[in-house]
């Protein structure tokens, strides 16, 4: 059994068949409906209540929830645990984690992704990948810290409103984006969204989105490239076959992106994410 074990917050966007496969545990990130915490594993459709005008909010996970995985580690036979958060810049789900580590059984490292989405699932995956093939904390450590630095996020939105309204950015930059009548292309810079580009259609965003995508991967092949939706999918489709057909050697991972992040950006949501690929022990 690997002795380094990865931990991460939900709303990394590793896909429940992927963190089981390379034993990556996931700390749930709670979802807030008109006051009443949803149940892990609910089934409601948390894009649709946004348009619909519910009441949604999340809430950073909890140092109790991070205690309850260092525990299971410990009663596994893990001695130490990587723990990666979304950024801490965004969330209080990093102060969490340093507070549970502080009583937990086993050792912890914490680390900041100053990332969202799968800008900080790509680092934790290649961790470990990288703990599987029996790498020393130090190892998956250099392996996530090399990941984050590399990883790039940049995401289309359909609405500024949304992000507004989180305080994710200023009312100025969202006045801007609606009297322009802009689709604004978003990116993370120092582990907070800011804008990158502004264009004037939807179709226009998409193909940028590919675009930056595949000047990307070019420099890390071979490449992660993360597609994530909130909501409607089928946007996200699209951009997946024309980067398929571009760089065919790159690993292409679709996901919808957790609600954490998702009543934030608003519905309509389109990201992509890319990280060079590496599984190997530094």
């Amino acid at each position: 059994m690997g002795r380094v074990a990865l931990v991460t917050d939900n709303s990394s966007g590793i896909p429940t068949e992927l963190a089981a496969q390379l034993g990556i545990r996931v700390v749930p990130v709670d979802v807030i409906v008109d006051g009443v915490v949803l149940p892990e594993g609910d089934s409601i459709d948390i894009a649709q209540a946004v348009r619909d005008g519910v009441k949604v909010s999340t809430s950073r996970s909890t140092p109790e929830a991070f205690t309850k995985e260092f525990e299971s580690l410990s009663s596994e036979g893990y001695e130490h645990a990587v723990v990666v958060t979304l950024s801490s810049k965004l969330s209080g789900t990093f102060d969490s984690a340093i507070v549970a580590a502080r009583t937990s059984p086993i050792s912890v490292s914490v680390c900041d992704s100053l990332s969202i989405g799968l800008g900080l699932g790509f680092p934790v995956v290649n961790a470990a990948r990288a703990a599987q093939s029996g790498a020393s904390v130090a190892q998956v450590l250099e392996v996530v810290e090399k990941g984050i630095a590399s990883s790039k996020v940049f995401f289309y939105v359909d609405s500024l409103e949304y992000l507004k309204r989180g305080g994710r950015i200023s009312a100025t930059s969202a006045l801007l984006g609606t009297a322009l009548s802009v689709k604004p292309i978003m990116t993370i810079l120092d582990g907070e969204v800011v804008l990158k580009e502004k264009v004037r259609t939807q179709a226009k965003a998409l193909t940028e989105l590919v675009r930056l995508a595949m000047s990307c991967a070019r420099d890390y092949e071979p490449a992660l490239i993360g597609l994530q939706y909130f909501g409607e999918r089928s946007l996200v489709d699209q951009c997946a076959l024309k980067i398929a057909q571009e760089l065919p050697g790159s690993e292409l991972l679709i996901s919808e992106v957790s609600p954490v992040l998702g009543v934030h950006a608003g519905p309509g949501l389109v990201g992509v994410i890319v990280a060079k690929q590496t599984s190997h022990i530094p």
